[in-house]
């Protein structure tokens, strides 16, 4: 665990169990990144060894597409409101409009667990009158659904058939609470998944990790409830990236023979604050130096300012040869045990496998996590952070204003007015300005004090059901977030308009298509396909006729029709959304019938 060689990505975790599909998720997260949440419904369905095929085009994958469009209204993110990070404009972030979901955390902090609850479903049709296997899988981490390179822990706990598997049902209960925390109406679907995940977790048992003889869920910040960490211990470690005075001197003010922290937010503590504390430690892998050189003039809290060195949270302890280790999202703050909603899960064991030089230590082939620890010299002098903080209020505050969008024609094209009847908050010394996440040329500035009102002009394919706010202070520093805007009267072909647009002419999807029944074929990585996201189509349509599809087809319809069969939900999809090449649905189903037939055959 924790091994500097050794980084379990989110999405690589998500990827269903062979023979396994996607069939729903829910997920909570703090900070969000669009582009991060595109690659979750990819991960859902690229699930074949190679990853994503690329047309060698400047374009998102044509198999990427498909995924969000298929996948994309099967998932529930909860995501703190006010902290979506502003990505790239792109018309593709259409597609996940309404899977997210802002909250408040109930007692004025953060909502600020990392949580993922999937659910899959087998590939094999049932036998008659029986309901189809399903399978659980539950992530909790301290990384947020960004692409972060930060230090952290992802815990992955699979459903068994052993009934004396972990019980998970408090998760189910956090996003039960998360419902009623949201800052607008929550749709119809949204609530019946988080009822029907929730409801599944209430009875299904999970896998224990190797080594764990117990495990126990603590939700924290619903209902007051003492701390889960022990008062007590032989031995004890505490990593956490954010600490406070009061955590040390309320929350836990018991001896801590290590902490493990950042430097600027050691610094930040008053004297005497870390008199328990026998050690203290900052973490330092080399990455400060390179954030130092990206940080720009983007706010220390902005949602979008990526997260480098330590950012899990590990609280150790052990006790006559058992262990307890607590990981999950909560830092060693008093905000954390008191106003935020957090989650920890408890890890129960022998020390051998969960002790503090287990989970820190390192290998005669791998440095350990421990190499990476300095002696904490004392405070640095600290930059006032009173503009930045007011900055962060005046966000959260924007992103609670009940925004719509209401869609009507213009002329040939279409035009959306987003409007809130609430006044916009006044930040002093700040200009706040707007536009469509799809178009980020159509800035307009957003008058303080009075209800919002803005129209924006707009294509059908350039409707956009997120709008982009950018605070600019006075003292040069700048903060940007996103947030989901509920469309009113959108057309109905508004989808498949958009998706014709994104797959592009002619041309561009048969040279896909080539390059996916090429035996050779090269491949592109999930991450390098969602970086390059959001690529308008281009191009005229012409010179498909010259491409050798057909006999392509021919041959692997010949030698290869398992090929034809892994292709054809695409292919159906993109028919049944008008987005094929006219006359391609008529040929791709005659070659498939004899392939699939022959296929019977042998």
């Amino acid at each position: 665990m924790l091994q500097p060689t050794n980084r379990l990505t989110l999405i690589d975790a998500m990827r269903p169990p062979a023979g396994f599909c996607f069939e729903s998720a829910m997920a909570v997260t703090f900070t969000l990144d669009l582009r991060a949440l595109l690659a979750a419904p990819a991960a859902f369905a690229l699930t074949g060894p190679d990853g994503i095929v690329s047309d060698g085009s400047q374009h998102e994958p044509i198999e990427l597409l498909h995924a969000l469009r298929s996948h994309a209204g099967k998932i529930t993110v909860f995501s703190q409101v006010g902290d979506i990070a502003m990505p790239p404009s792109r018309r593709v972030f259409a597609f996940l409009e309404r899977a997210v979901v802002p909250v408040d955390a109930p007692n004025h902090g953060i909502v600020h667990p990392k949580v993922w609850v999937l659910r899959y479903e087998a590939r094999d049709e049932p036998a008659d009158g029986q309901a189809p296997q399903q399978r659980l899988r539950v992530l909790i981490a301290s990384r947020n659904l960004t692409f972060d390179t930060s230090w952290d822990t992802v815990l992955r706990l699979d459903e068994t058939a052993d009934a004396t598997g972990a019980v998970l049902e408090p998760v189910g209960e956090l996003f039960q609470v998360l419902l009623t925390a949201a800052v607008g109406a929550v749709s119809p679907a949204h609530q019946q998944r988080v009822h029907s995940l929730s409801a599944a977790l209430r009875t299904a048992a999970f896998a224990l990790p190797t080594g764990v003889k117990d495990l126990r869920i603590h939700v924290l910040g619903i209902t007051q409830q003492p701390s889960p960490l022990p008062g007590t211990a032989e031995r004890s470690l505490i990593i956490s990236p954010f600490v406070s005075d009061g955590f040390f001197q309320r929350v836990h003010p018991a001896p801590v023979d290590e902490l493990v922290s950042r430097a600027e937010s050691l610094d930040l503590l008053v004297p005497g604050a870390l008199a328990n504390v026998a050690t203290a430690y900052t973490f330092d892998d080399g990455s400060a130096a390179d954030l130092l050189a990206e940080e720009g003039r983007s706010s220390p809290q902005d949602p979008g300012r990526p997260l480098v060195g330590l950012h899990a949270k590990v609280f150790a302890f052990e006790d006559k040869g058992r262990a307890r280790l607590f990981v999950g999202s909560a830092n060693a703050t008093w905000a954390a045990f008191n106003s935020n909603v957090e989650i920890l899960v408890e890890l129960v064991g022998p020390t051998a496998v969960l002790g503090i030089d287990r989970l820190c230590g390192g290998t005669e082939d791998e440095r350990g996590l421990r190499d990476l620890f300095n002696t904490y010299g004392g405070p640095e002098p600290v930059d006032n952070p009173s503009e930045a903080a007011s900055l962060v209020s005046a966000r959260r505050a924007i992103a609670r204003l009940p925004i719509e969008g209401f869609v009507t024609e213009s002329g040939t094209e279409w035009a959306v007015t987003y409007r809130s009847a609430e006044p916009v908050p006044v930040v002093d010394g700040t200009e706040i300005h707007c536009w469509p996440l799809a178009s980020a040329g159509n800035r307009r500035r957003v008058a303080m004090g009075k209800p919002f009102e803005v129209r924006f002009e707009t294509s059908l394919e350039a409707i956009s059901g997120f709008l982009a706010f950018e605070l600019a202070h006075e003292d040069s520093t700048l903060t940007g977030f996103v947030m989901p805007v509920p469309l009113v009267d959108v057309p109905e072909h508004r989808e498949r308009f958009l998706l014709r647009a994104l797959v592009g002419n002619a041309e561009r999807f048969l040279r896909y298509l080539l390059a996916l029944l090429d035996e050779d074929s090269g491949q592109m990585d999930l991450l390098e396909a969602v970086e390059r996201v959001g690529a308008d189509a281009s191009g005229d349509g012409h010179g498909a006729a010259s491409l050798p599809v057909l006999e392509k087809l021919l041959r692997t319809m010949r030698r290869d029709p398992a090929k034809l069969a892994g292709l054809h939900p695409l292919v159906s999809d993109l028919a049944e959304d008008g987005a094929l090449p006219p006359g391609f649905a008529e040929l791709w189903a005659a070659i498939y019938d004899v392939a699939i037939a022959g296929a019977a055959a042998r």
